[in-house]
Protein backbone atom coordinates (compact mmCIF):
# COMPACT_ATOMS: atom_id res chain seq x y z
CA UNK A 1 0.00 0.00 0.00
CA UNK A 2 2.84 2.24 0.31
CA UNK A 3 2.30 3.20 -3.42
CA UNK A 4 -1.04 4.02 -3.29
CA UNK A 5 -1.74 7.73 -3.19
CA UNK A 6 -4.42 8.38 0.53
CA UNK A 7 -7.23 11.03 -1.01
CA UNK A 8 -6.77 14.44 0.28
CA UNK A 9 -9.15 16.96 1.16
CA UNK A 10 -7.00 19.59 -0.71
CA UNK A 11 -5.21 17.82 -3.72
CA UNK A 12 -2.02 18.62 -4.20
CA UNK A 13 -2.51 17.35 -8.01
CA UNK A 14 -2.26 19.92 -10.84
CA UNK A 15 -4.88 21.95 -12.60
CA UNK A 16 -3.72 21.91 -16.15
CA UNK A 17 -5.79 19.74 -17.85
CA UNK A 18 -9.72 17.94 -17.81
CA UNK A 19 -8.04 14.99 -16.15
CA UNK A 20 -6.03 16.63 -13.19
CA UNK A 21 -9.57 18.50 -12.43
CA UNK A 22 -10.85 14.84 -12.52
CA UNK A 23 -8.52 13.67 -10.08
CA UNK A 24 -8.51 16.66 -7.69
CA UNK A 25 -12.79 16.55 -7.59
CA UNK A 26 -12.33 12.53 -6.82
CA UNK A 27 -9.69 12.86 -4.19
CA UNK A 28 -11.65 15.83 -2.71
CA UNK A 29 -15.08 13.58 -2.57
CA UNK A 30 -13.04 10.10 -1.43
CA UNK A 31 -11.54 12.63 2.20
CA UNK A 32 -15.02 13.49 2.90
CA UNK A 33 -15.89 10.32 2.58
CA UNK A 34 -13.48 9.02 4.58
CA UNK A 35 -14.11 12.02 7.32
CA UNK A 36 -17.78 11.93 7.48
CA UNK A 37 -18.61 8.58 8.94
CA UNK A 38 -22.66 9.25 8.60
CA UNK A 39 -21.73 9.28 4.94
CA UNK A 40 -19.42 6.15 4.51
CA UNK A 41 -21.89 4.14 6.52
CA UNK A 42 -24.77 5.57 4.69
CA UNK A 43 -22.93 4.74 1.76
CA UNK A 44 -21.55 1.55 2.21
CA UNK A 45 -23.82 -0.02 4.86
CA UNK A 46 -26.30 -1.50 2.42
CA UNK A 47 -23.45 -3.55 -0.22
CA UNK A 48 -22.42 -5.21 3.29
CA UNK A 49 -19.71 -3.08 4.96
CA UNK A 50 -19.23 -2.82 8.81
CA UNK A 51 -21.60 0.29 10.75
CA UNK A 52 -19.18 -0.17 13.34
CA UNK A 53 -18.16 3.21 15.07
CA UNK A 54 -14.76 1.36 15.54
CA UNK A 55 -14.66 0.37 12.04
CA UNK A 56 -12.09 2.14 9.47
CA UNK A 57 -12.52 4.15 6.29
CA UNK A 58 -9.55 4.45 4.32
CA UNK A 59 -9.78 6.23 0.82
CA UNK A 60 -7.10 6.37 -2.45
CA UNK A 61 -7.30 7.41 -5.64
CA UNK A 62 -5.48 6.05 -8.69
CA UNK A 63 -5.05 2.79 -7.13
CA UNK A 64 -2.66 0.28 -9.71
CA UNK A 65 -3.75 -3.46 -10.17
CA UNK A 66 -2.32 -5.46 -11.91
CA UNK A 67 -4.39 -7.50 -14.43
CA UNK A 68 -3.12 -11.38 -14.71
CA UNK A 69 0.18 -12.61 -15.64
CA UNK A 70 1.16 -9.65 -18.05
CA UNK A 71 2.09 -6.46 -17.14
CA UNK A 72 -1.03 -4.73 -17.84
CA UNK A 73 -2.67 -2.84 -15.28
CA UNK A 74 -5.85 -0.92 -13.90
CA UNK A 75 -6.14 2.18 -12.07
CA UNK A 76 -9.58 2.93 -11.43
CA UNK A 77 -9.97 6.76 -10.03
CA UNK A 78 -10.90 5.64 -6.76
CA UNK A 79 -10.89 3.05 -3.65
CA UNK A 80 -12.38 2.46 -0.51
CA UNK A 81 -11.58 0.23 1.43
CA UNK A 82 -13.84 -0.40 5.17
CA UNK A 83 -11.69 -2.60 7.97
CA UNK A 84 -13.33 -3.58 11.08
CA UNK A 85 -11.37 -6.57 13.00
CA UNK A 86 -10.03 -8.98 10.38
CA UNK A 87 -12.29 -7.86 8.20
CA UNK A 88 -11.52 -5.73 5.50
Amino acid sequence: MAEWQRARLIPVSGIGSEQEAETRATSTLLAVVEAVRDLSTGMFAPLGASKAQKAEVRCYTEVPFKLGAGKNASRPDGLVQITYGKST
